[in-house]
């Protein structure tokens, strides 16, 4: 019984004593920057989701009580000159 009174508290110290150092590292360095975006061309064209037509679609949609769920949302290719 008396082992109990020591040893728990001793525990229990050592295991609060772990989580208040954890908190320290709290100023780490900020991630790197994303690298800038590469020109797109004819071989690796910038493929985007077409909103525009998602809208329109969308649009109509709703105008004939019909749900729309995208499975793969259409996508248009931009190439720049």
């Amino acid at each position: 019984m008396r082992v109990r009174h020591v040893v728990l508290p001793a525990l229990a110290a050592g295991l609060l004593s772990a989580c208040a150092t954890t908190g320290q590292q709290a100023s780490s360095p900020p991630p790197p920057a994303a690298p800038a975006a590469k020109p797109a061309t004819m071989y690796a064209p910038r493929i985007t989701a077409d909103e525009a037509y998602v809208q329109k679609v969308e649009a109509l949609a709703r105008i004939r009580g019909v749900d729309v769920r995208w499975v793969n949302k259409p996508v248009k290719r931009e190439v720049d000159q």
